[in-house]
């Protein structure tokens, strides 16, 4: 079929006004020489209330921007494997969502997506984006030599690190400060008084074990980008670097051993990071963790049901935990409280620089080199960020209808579903413009206060690179190792000292080293000298 153009095509979306594709353009505004309509791959499905929203912006809006919106909605589970086929085949979008964890280690290297920065940096041509998008957060957002990608975040962190339990217990049995518990000596106590009384202390899925307790993120220490350190995960290999004055001084596998951090800065010259999978190993030891952690998918009923004491998660899910109250008082416990543990000393403290971050965006937009609209869509994507209002109305919906703004200053009270639907991290989310919950409480609302803050955030050594592993003899290797580094990967997060071949060790340090010598063996030194070799060209061009 010859593809449309002018107003025929536009023409065309009128008659698509409120079909499967998207959200479509009314006839008078189709028939309008100056709008433009781009075609966006959205994940995740329509809001229930997207046609009033996009009605709205119609109205008062479409004039002003001149650009129209034709969204497909893909299901979430579809979304990866669509995006791929689309931009593969060299269809036709003006903008898709693509993240590190769908596609954009693939896409991006190989050029399918546009170089957009020509647009950011740029407050008289596009305002909005200049105020939304510092030069700094762009320039850690570029993507193989291009700023192709536009990040998506609300805030540097990955939420405020907790462990969830039950408050009225931790008070009934006697741990903490009138049930608040506040160090982990005190959550053991409040685990094994758990235990004691019958009920599992820590409820864990499969895939997440004790997470990423005992750290920041997984991938950082308390201290360690102060100290120049940095991890990349590739493989399943943990490798951490040693950056001091823009120069790659050190470098080891975490799991390798002690003597491979030998060049590594005072404190931190021994294999650090294997030291928290030894107190896991210890927590299991005690029966901290559910018995059957391996095989569960869901922590989260057992612990609204009151089989378990606690879960890990962030304060992101606030609401949703808040609901267990609910289930707690209607099963007769009136005095029922949920309480969170902020596990990260520096964090629970709210000192300044205590996040480590990279800058980098976890979810983002790009714009396909196929695509003949780049300035209509970065037209609409600078009105959309230019202010709270217009940004509000897409990520939010109607005031009065799907959100009201709070008394307090920055927060937001939701009325509907629209917002949750929606996902603002599929579209809208900036820092510029986060607000937050009217439900908070005020303990809560300070540390969602807190992770807002830039000076809360600390910049990683080094932004903006990125692992290219596109090559078919490196992409071989990164699955060979891979296949090696499964057998631990799980089972460590767990405290088991038994890998996925059945073979028992005394201590999770001697599992890591054995797997990592095989992974070594198996592709690894591959993996490891390719990362090592792009990141000190990186560091040289800077």
């Amino acid at each position: 079929m010859k593809k449309m153009t002018g107003k025929m095509a536009m023409a065309m979306a009128g008659l698509m006004a409120f079909g499967t594709m998207g959200t479509g353009v009314t006839a008078m505004a189709a028939e309008d020489g100056d709008v433009v309509t781009i075609k966006f791959m959205h994940k995740g499905p329509k809001p229930d209330n997207w046609d009033a929203v996009y009605a709205k912006y119609e109205e008062e809006y479409m004039d002003e921007v001149g650009v129209a919106l034709d969204i497909t909605w893909v299901e979430h589970a579809d979304y990866k494997d669509k995006l791929n086929l689309e931009i593969t085949s060299g269809n036709d979008w003006d903008l898709v969502f693509d993240a590190s964890w769908v596609q954009l280690k693939n896409l991006a290297p190989e050029g399918y997506y546009a170089d957009l920065s020509s647009y950011f940096n740029n407050p008289d041509e596009y305002p909005g984006l200049a105020k939304a998008f510092s030069e700094e957060v762009m320039e850690a957002n570029i993507w193989f030599d291009k700023m192709c990608y536009i990040p998506l975040f609300e805030t540097y962190g990955n939420g405020i690190p907790v462990v969830w339990y039950r408050k009225d217990w931790a008070k009934d049995w006697g741990v903490g400060t009138d049930g608040q518990i506040n160090s982990y000596d005190e959550m053991e106590q409040y685990w094994q008084a758990a235990k004691d009384a019958g009920v599992i202390p820590y409820g864990a899925t499969q895939a997440r074990g004790f997470f990423q307790q005992l750290s920041v993120r997984g991938e950082a220490q308390e201290g360690s980008a102060q100290a120049g350190l940095q991890s990349f995960s590739s493989a399943g290999l943990t490798i951490w670097t040693y950056v001091k004055d823009g120069e790659l001084v050190g470098y080891a596998v975490e799991g390798s051993g002690d003597e491979n951090f030998k060049d590594f800065p005072e404190g931190w010259n021994h294999d650090f990071g294997a030291d928290r999978y030894e107190k896991f190993a210890n927590w299991q030891d005690a029966g901290y963790i559910d018995p059957d952690s391996l095989s569960v998918t869901d922590c989260g009923t057992p612990f609204e049901a009151g089989l378990n004491a606690s879960i890990v998660g962030t304060l992101d899910d606030y609401v949703a935990d808040m609901k267990y109250v609910d289930s707690w008082k209607a099963a007769g416990d009136d005095d029922a409280e949920l309480g969170y543990f902020v596990y990260v000393d520096s964090i629970r403290d709210k000192e300044e620089g205590a996040i480590p971050t990279d800058r980098s965006g976890n979810n983002g937009l790009a714009i396909p080199t196929t695509s003949t609209k780049i300035d209509a869509t970065m037209k609409f994507l600078d009105w959309m960020f230019g202010s709270q209002e217009a940004h509000d109305l897409i990520q939010y919906g109607i005031e009065g209808t799907d959100f009201a703004y709070g008394e307090e200053e920055g927060t937001v009270d939701v009325l509907s579903d629209y917002n949750s639907q929606f996902g603002g991290y599929g579209m809208t989310w900036n820092p510029t413009y986060a607000l937050l919950g009217t439900y908070y409480d005020d303990e809560t609302l300070a540390y969602r206060r807190y992770e807002l803050e830039d000076s809360t955030f600390v910049t990683m050594p080094v932004t903006g690179f990125h692992f290219d592993t596109s090559d078919v003899d490196l992409a071989t290797s990164v699955a060979q190792c891979k296949a090696v580094t499964d057998m631990v990967a799980t089972v460590k997060l767990h405290g088991i000292r038994v890998d996925g071949y059945g073979n028992s060790y005394d201590t999770i340090k001697e599992m890591l080293k054995a797997n990592v010598d095989e992974a070594m063996e198996n592709g690894g030194q591959e993996v490891v000298d390719a990362l090592v070799e792009q990141l000190t060209a990186y560091l040289a061009s800077k």
